[in-house]
């Protein structure tokens, strides 16, 4: 259960959108408006959508009982009790800096003294001029805020809708619901950590018009990314072309070929206290690519190729000391010997292994199995299940058994 309080922002009507993402990941919304909001964005869409009653007035009364009982002349309990958490979106200046100082005067202000935000989380999501967003005194609310608990999201940079450019913009629904499933399901068993994944594909040009590339999507390593980063980390991740939108809230850095993606992957290593080379890097380029097309009337068709340079095994001499690193294999035959080989060949701590011929395994899908190997001889079989759910579950595994023992410090 959650409450979305929405204030008078022109934004607001996007909270219509938010609570929707909220209801398709199975939760129950209760929704309260201040009277400015409610006179842009009617209370009775948000009654329809939601199928709860929708508090506006601080004195309006209650109907609804709540998880742990009714209420009835406290309004605002309703609203605050038995829920896993009370997002503010949009968050105006004005909101803000009640909440701030402890001020209340409406339903959705009282609401939030009703909850502690030590207790229970509480995210406000700025949506504003950007004049005002970079005021002093909102900027010191949101300090404010921060510092007794509560998690106050960054808005997006661009125009607004005053006509001006800066940063004070809505940030997106992936960005709202993704903060929230931190606060709520995350245990911060990365928190202080830095974790650095690979994802996608990488290509290499053959002529100006071919590349030599494979079927990764990126699905797999965005999903290790988003885990990472609900489990308190800060993420890097880097990725090459692929098919999902980048997660909100990691430092991306974007590569295409797998000198690149080596380049990048050597600059994070000194940050590093988790590597996951996810990504599927070409093991073969063109030895001279051509400078103009290759032209079937004048071209054999035969290429010469030669290999890429090994990241992984480059990044296990390079990486930080007590750090962790995790490869990825993609195996058709023999996988089980081939992985034992790979494990011992690359000297990685982790080897998450899967079949892409299984039925539900492999590229350009949403779901996954694999097993994992570890440098201490453990082994750990993961079933089918959606890349988001299996990335949660490899991430909190490796989270709780850390360098494996007997794996070699460097």
């Amino acid at each position: 259960m959650f409450t979305l309080g929405v204030s008078s922002g022109i934004a607001c009507y996007k909270a219509v959108d938010l609570m929707r993402d909220l209801q398709r990941g199975g939760a129950r919304v209760r929704v309260v408006l201040t009277r400015s909001a409610a006179e842009l964005v009617r209370p009775a869409l948000f009654e329809a959508l939601s199928g709860e009653r929708v508090g506006v007035e601080l004195w309006q009364g209650a109907t609804v009982e709540a998880d742990d009982g009714p209420y009835g002349r406290f309004p605002h309990l309703d609203f605050a009790r038995g829920i896993d958490a009370m997002v503010v979106a949009p968050a105006t200046a004005n909101i803000l800096g009640k909440a701030a100082h402890g001020l209340a005067d409406n339903l959705l202000s009282t609401a939030l003294l009703a909850v502690d935000p030590r207790q229970t989380p509480v995210l406000f999501v700025p949506s504003m001029n950007a004049t005002m967003y970079a005021h002093p005194a909102v900027a010191a609310n949101r300090a404010t805020l921060r510092e007794r608990g509560a998690a106050v999201l960054t808005p997006d940079e661009g125009p607004l809708a005053c006509g001006e450019y800066g940063v004070g913009r809505w940030p997106g629904n992936d960005a709202v619901v993704t903060a929230l499933d931190r606060l709520v399901n995350g245990h911060g068993r990365l928190a202080g950590r830095t974790v650095v994944v690979t994802a996608g594909r990488t290509e290499a040009d053959l002529d100006p018009a071919r590349i030599l590339t494979n079927r990764s999507t990126g699905k797999m390593g965005f999903a290790v990314a988003r885990a990472a980063w609900r489990e308190g980390a800060r993420v890097i991740l880097i990725h090459g072309p692929s098919t999902p939108d980048v997660p909100p809230f990691v430092e991306a850095i974007a590569v295409r070929t797998a000198d690149e993606m080596g380049r990048a992957v050597d600059g994070a290593l000194s940050e590093a206290d988790q590597l996951w080379m996810v990504a599927a890097v070409n093991d073969w380029r063109a030895a001279s690519p051509s400078a103009t097309k290759r032209r079937k009337t004048e071209w054999d068709g035969r290429l010469e190729l030669e290999r890429t340079d090994d990241i992984l095994v480059r990044a296990v001499r390079g990486r930080r000391p007590e750090s962790v690193v995790v490869g990825f294999a993609v195996e058709t035959d023999d996988v089980e010997r081939r992985a034992a080989d790979k494990l011992a060949g690359k000297g990685c701590d982790y080897l998450v292994v899967n079949d892409p011929l299984e039925e539900g395994a492999g590229f350009g899908v949403d779901t996954n199995r694999v097993f994992v190997l570890a440098r201490d001889g453990a082994r750990k079989d993961f079933g089918i299940m959606p890349k988001l759910d299996l990335a949660h579950a490899l991430v909190e595994w490796v989270a709780e058994r850390g360098a494996p023992v007997g794996a070699v410090s460097r």
